[in-house]
């Protein structure tokens, strides 16, 4: 069903603005209608301007929370209170600048360790040379290098070094590499350094930090970054359990920034004046009666309820409600449209006519039980409303399945294990198809039914007489069906019933228009193009009646689809047998499963499909709209 709306104009004081969103608006679910459209014209009145100051908020507490490792969650459930910017600010940056100290002396603290990490890697390759590091650099008239080349091109050094200025020397090697010095004379240093390069010799810096022998220095190195690595952990558990110490204040803060940044937007919905604010929105019927109870905590706020007819600013949406059993379907409605305020909710229909027809279709219990097991496992996974109605459909296929006594394709097992004569769908075939042509005759004169309905709330008169899913439709159908029921009963028909039933009703179906026009009381009755509008009612009339056979043939799919279910079984079940006979019984069994599993796959999902065709197609298009706009409450929007 489709909930009543009510809307609602609020007006208060501009200081209270928050506190109100917060405390009495956001708790309940109102949809906000775009006040500046509505009350434009009101002198004086104009729009929020100011600038978001709760999201930068709202980031520095999250950092916050990151140094003690925490990720703050908005709880619609915490209690609603307020704290205005200017007392929020200084608190937070506290708390800010308490971190920003300790992660100063960290950072400069990291920074030394990088460094020393740094000249620890550089002296790793020569930490077995004796010599002193720093005494390389003295040389007047030789230039050296330090770095690694790979252990192939080293080798092929080998073979004319001998011949050149230059000196070169393994210091250490890994699995690919060689680490080397190589000296030359000042005067042929780019001429060697030319060399060494063509070999891919990648030269590794040595910082003029490095004293004394390599193997003394880099045990002075690893102690002190022993020493700095233990001072950053310290400052950073510091900063850490700074945090954990006044987390419960900090969340407080998260809790008041988070509100005020997530109800903002409200603003965007509103108008103001000098000293007052001005808001408009739906309210359901359910929220109306707590909503008037929040209200009586602002005697300075004034609120206007307008019931969903008076309104002419703005159009009702619709919010469903439907119970636990039937809510499920919901998508499968929205999926083709959202229903129109004043229009019929499909839902329950749709449930009950798509269960029918797939259950219809699917009539087997052993696969009904996998498809409910299949949806249980899904719902329990997602919670997706999938998941429900396998279930419903599974809990359908299992019922049709007793009437025709199937089970895993087996159609004599339940009727021998009960005791009871099911309905054998092939020895059946005419009476499955014939009932299946009544299903859907009584189904397309129910959703007429419901269309008269919907235009009779619409106050469309000229829709609910004379529209072919009108009352001129139902008569003209009805009529027909009753005649071709005659003609099989061998009843002899009045042509005064056939003008009065049949013809009349096609006449008023065929100026549905003109007659639209009459009964609004426009100047012109008929269009200025006469001609073309009486073909074009003339193709409108014949299309209708080819609807008429069309929808009502649709429905034998539902017959033919049994059938075509029970044929599938027998194909495998033959194919069982001879396999049986020619092989082993163990193969004929898999032959068996293979089946069920394919007809459940691919059949299940064949006629699923086809069920949802026959609710578009050749239920909903005779009375359904869609054109509703889905009810969408405002709620705190949640970084």
């Amino acid at each position: 069903m489709i909930e009543k709306m009510h809307f609602v104009n609020i007006v208060g004081p501009l200081k209270s603005f928050d506190t109100f969103v917060i405390q009495s608006f956001i708790p309940h679910e109102i949809q906000l209608e775009n006040a500046y459209n509505i009350l434009h014209s009101v002198k004086g009145l104009f729009k929020f301007d100011d600038k978001n100051p709760y999201q930068k908020l709202e980031e520095k507490v999250n950092k916050l929370g990151e140094v003690a490792d925490v990720v703050f969650e908005y709880d619609d459930t915490a209690p609603v209170g307020i704290m205005p910017v200017y007392m929020l600010e200084p608190e937070i940056e506290g708390y800010e600048r308490q971190i920003e100290t300790i992660k100063h002396i960290s950072n400069s603290l990291r920074e030394d360790l990088e460094y020393k990490i740094q000249l620890r890697n550089q002296i790793l390759p020569i930490q077995n040379l004796d010599i002193k590091v720093n005494e390389l650099f003295d040389f007047d008239y030789m230039k050296f290098r330090f770095g690694s080349m790979a252990i192939d091109n080293f080798k092929k050094l080998q073979d004319y070094i001998e011949a050149m200025d230059v000196i070169a020397f393994e210091v250490s090697r890994t699995d690919k590499l060689v680490y080397l010095f190589y000296f030359t004379p000042r005067t042929k240093k780019f001429n060697i350094d030319s060399l060494f390069a063509s070999l891919y010799f990648t030269r590794i810096r040595l910082s003029n930090d490095i004293k004394g022998y390599p193997k003394q220095t880099l045990e002075k190195l690893n102690e002190e970054i022993e020493e700095l690595t233990l001072r950053v952990e310290e400052l950073d558990q510091q900063s850490k359990s700074y945090i954990q110490k006044h987390i419960k204040r900090i969340h407080e803060l998260y809790t008041y920034v988070a509100q005020l940044n997530g109800t903002f937007d409200v603003r965007s919905m509103a108008v103001r004046s000098k000293d007052a604010f001005y808001m408009t929105g739906w309210v359901a019927d359910s929220e109306l009666t707590s909503f008037k109870e929040k209200m009586d905590a602002f005697p300075s706020v004034t609120c206007v309820f307008e019931d969903d007819d008076t309104n002419k600013n703005s159009k009702p949406p619709t919010k469903l409600r439907n119970n636990w059993f039937f809510k499920p379907f919901e998508p499968i409605v929205k999926m083709y449209g959202t229903p129109s305020y004043n229009e019929f909710d499909p839902t329950v229909f749709v449930a009950i006519t798509y269960m029918l027809m797939f259950g219809g279709m699917f009539g087997d219990v052993g696969q009904g039980l996998v498809i409910s097991l299949f949806g249980y496992l899904l719902y329990r996974k997602t919670k997706n409303a999938l998941g429900q109605i396998m279930i419903y459909l599974g809990g359908a296929s299992v019922f049709f399945g007793f009437i025709y006594g199937s089970f895993f394709g087996d159609e004599h097992l339940l009727g021998d294990l009960f005791n009871y004569t099911p309905i054998n769908s092939m020895e059946n075939m005419m009476e499955m198809l014939g009932s299946a042509i009544v299903l859907g005759v009584v189904l397309i004169l129910i959703v007429m039914l419901i269309n008269i309905r919907n235009a009779y709330k619409q106050k469309n008169i000229a829709k609910m007489l004379f529209d072919r899913n009108g009352v001129a439709g139902l008569i003209f159908y009805i009529a027909v069906l009753s005649i071709a029921l005659s003609i099989v009963l061998n009843v002899e028909v009045h042509p005064l019933v056939i003008f009065l039933f049949v013809v009349a009703p096609l006449i008023l179906i065929f100026l549905a228009h003109p007659l639209d026009n009459w009964i609004q009381k426009k100047e012109h009755i008929f269009p200025q193009d006469k001609a073309s509008y009486i073909i074009e009612a003339l193709f409108e009339l014949v299309e209708t009646l080819l609807a008429f056979l069309s929808n009502t043939i649709s429905f034998m799919r539902v017959g033919a689809f049994a059938l075509n279910h029970v044929g599938f079984f027998l194909v495998f079940k033959i194919l069982s047998e001879m396999v049986s006979k020619t092989d082993n019984s163990i193969n004929g069994v898999l032959v068996m499963i293979f089946g069920n599993i394919l007809i459940l796959g691919l059949e299940g999902l064949i006629v699923g499909i086809q069920g949802i065709r026959l609710e578009y197609y050749e239920l909903f298009s005779r009375f359904f709209e869609g054109e509703g706009t889905e009810f969408k409450p405002f709620t705190i929007k949640k970084s």
